[in-house]
């Protein structure tokens, strides 16, 4: 070997390397680090780089949706102006329809509140509340109120006229009990003998007395009663000409 040509003994060849493979060895751990160094800076550069695509790209899609937003902001221009406009024409036809119910309220006012006087107690009172409203409202009120007075007293009506209505009232002086067929007529009688006919009139009902009816109407109360057995039952009934 080339240390034993030198006359160096072995051990002093491996215990004192030569200053140049020392160096060497230096220069290439330094190489290792500048290497090592440059590829993790690569890989972070890398990962930055991915990174600020990733956030530009995110940018750009930002701004692609504010532009697809602006554009139809711009688009819908046109549809606000026809919105405006089909909001502007039902506010017209809102007022228009106030003001129709207004007039049709004034106008039937007075025609609804000559109807309640001809009502029959029954009910009368149970319109009380509408009359009332009805005689308190004016041309310059909100028609609703005016509307539903109206409308409830001559749905109230209908009720009571597609109906037989038994009450207790006073006739001749004494309590008796009245059979309402709807608002065509009536029939009164008590246990004492008393009878009698009620019919509408212009300033409310006319009784007349009748105690020659007595027995049929009672009867008619008993079957209402089921204390007897269904049977014909005859009333006189006054058909006025014209349907008056």
């Amino acid at each position: 070997m080339i240390w034993l040509a030198a006359g160096l003994p072995l051990w002093a060849a491996e215990s004192a390397p030569d200053a140049a493979v020392v160096e060497l060895r230096e220069t290439i751990s330094k190489v290792v680090d500048v290497k090592s160094q440059t590829s993790a800076e690569r890989l972070d550069w890398e990962a930055r780089k991915a990174e600020m695509n990733e956030l530009l790209g995110l940018h750009r899609r930002e701004l692609q949706l504010l532009d697809e937003e602006l554009s139809k902001a711009g688009q819908s221009a046109g549809g606000y102006d026809e919105q405006k406009q089909a909001a502007e024409a039902e506010i017209a036809l809102l007022k228009q329809a106030r003001r129709a119910s207004r007039e049709a309220v004034a106008r039937n006012q007075p025609r609804m509140l000559a109807l309640a006087k001809r009502f029959p107690a029954p009910l009368a009172g149970d319109t009380e509340i509408e009359r009332i409203m009805l005689e308190a409202w004016k041309p310059g009120d909100e028609p609703r109120d005016g509307l539903q007075a109206i409308l409830g007293m001559i749905a109230k009506a209908e009720q009571f006229n597609r109906r037989i209505t038994r009450a207790k009232e006073e006739r001749d002086g004494r309590e008796v009990e009245v059979l309402y067929l709807g608002l065509a007529g009536a029939y009164y009688a008590d246990r004492s003998g008393n009878a009698g006919t009620g019919e509408p009139a212009e300033e409310g009902w006319v009784w007349a007395s009748r105690p020659e009816l007595n027995g049929e109407v009672l009867n008619a109360f008993d079957q209402l009663d089921k204390k007897r057995p269904p049977a014909l039952v005859e009333l006189p009934v006054k058909i006025k000409e014209g349907g008056r």
